[in-house]
């Protein structure tokens, strides 16, 4: 396949790190796992708070995948 759709949720810590990222669902396992390890590598985020505490908090996200000749 060239191209794909991953939907992954993704658990953000305090820290704004990826701490664990589950299938929702995916085009095919390839893209899964790569959008798995890009999340848990290199992806950050401003963390949720409450009370200006930061909290862990779970999010959805749409990955699409296009091979460009």
């Amino acid at each position: 396949n060239r191209e794909g759709n991953v939907v992954i949720k993704v658990l953000i810590g305090t820290d704004g790190r990826v701490k664990r990222v589950e299938r929702v669902s995916a085009t095919s396992d390839v893209f899964f796992e790569a959008t798995r390890r890009q999340a848990l590598g290199h992806w950050r985020f401003k963390p949720a708070t409450r009370g200006g505490v930061p909290q862990e908090s779970w999010i959805t996200k749409s990955v699409r995948f296009v091979m460009n000749d």
